[in-house]
């Protein structure tokens, strides 16, 4: 029985070493760091990012004035056009059917080899020719074609739309209404499209929906928003993402917004290094990342930003004398 002791006795100091020595590393990984930032001056601009659809501010479909067959197509997409623009013409079901009668009696006529009955057919083709004309299909806005889904040769009703007009192209947003009561008419906004993203059109807002819509239970409002210049290669139902300008101030005292406590209703900040001390302080507008000074700070000031780790008081030495008196057993003090 001795000899065992003298066995389990080592074992139980070189265990207990080994936990004293591992807790007290870990304890030792758990200090205080402290990071501090500079009070420094800076802008700040306050924004609303929000995603939507160039489409037409105006858009108007053309389509024929009759049932009948398109003769000619004058315009193209993307072709500029303005009111009273004829953009096809269109043959009427009754002047196709009196050209048709009077070009089959012409072909009759020419098969026959009879002269008189060639002249006669003739004139009634003319006759025909002029009596009914073409109609025109004009253009009622100042804007540019959109879409032709028409072709020379293509029978038409009054139903078919031939034609899309669009006077200018906007962006047209969705905003909720958390953000809704930050964006007015007039508003300074840019406009990027996903399909040129290094492309920045300055805008401004020129209509706000007065009725919300209800999406993943949230309320949403449309937003109109103009650029100042279109470019050619922008078309109608291309992706955009709208930037508005809520507020800005320029070369005002910021500190990140991380280094704000809020209590109470109250702002404080931890100031200073080797004695560091809580201050109230009065903040202004924010980014969500910096954050403006109004009153409490000055420029130079050093402010604690973050801080990490905490005490263990004595846990681990704690934790190891538990693990000792365990393995000596229930008598071991």
């Amino acid at each position: 029985m001795k000899k065992l002791w003298f066995v389990i006795i080592p074992m139980i100091v070189v265990l207990a070493a080994f936990f004293y020595f591992r807790d007290r590393k870990a304890n030792g990984s758990q200090e205080t760091t402290v990071e501090t930032v500079t009070v420094h001056r800076g802008n700040i601009q306050v924004k609303v990012l929000s995603t939507g659809t160039i489409e037409p501010y105006t858009r108007v479909e053309v389509s024929s004035p009759v049932n009948g067959r398109i003769d000619r197509v004058l315009v193209d997409e993307g072709d500029m056009v303005k009111e009273g623009d004829v953009l096809a013409w269109i043959s009427s079901e009754d002047r196709i059917a009196l050209l048709d009668a009077a070009r089959s009696a012409l072909e009759s006529a020419h098969e026959a080899n009879d002269a008189e009955a060639d002249r006669e057919a003739k004139a009634g083709y003319e006759i025909a020719d002029k009596a009914y004309r073409p109609v025109p299909l004009t253009n009622s806005i100042r804007g540019e074609v959109i879409s032709r889904t028409c072709e020379p040769g293509q029978n038409v009703s009054t139903q078919t739309a031939l034609f899309a007009i669009a006077d200018r192209l906007v962006a047209t947003v969705q905003v909720d209404e958390a953000d809704i009561g930050k964006i007015k008419p007039g508003q300074d906004a840019w406009i990027v499209l996903d399909a040129y993203p290094d492309e920045r059109i300055k805008a401004r807002v020129s209509k706000i929906s007065r009725e919300g819509t209800l999406v993943s239970d949230v309320v949403e409002y449309d937003v109109m928003v103009e650029p100042f210049r279109v470019p050619r290669h922008w078309a109608s139902g291309m992706t955009a993402n709208v930037e508005f300008s809520v507020a800005s101030k320029e070369n005002v005292l910021v500190i990140p917004r991380s280094a704000l406590v809020e209590e109470h209703g109250r702002e404080f900040v931890t100031v200073g290094t080797s004695a560091p001390v809580r201050r109230q302080i009065k903040t202004g507008i924010t980014d969500g990342k910096m954050i403006e000074v109004v009153d409490g700070l000055r420029e130079g000031d050093s402010v604690i930003i973050q801080q990490s780790g905490t005490s263990t008081k004595d846990e681990s030495s704690g934790d190891s004398s538990r693990r000792m008196r365990m393995m000596m057993g229930p008598g071991a003090h």
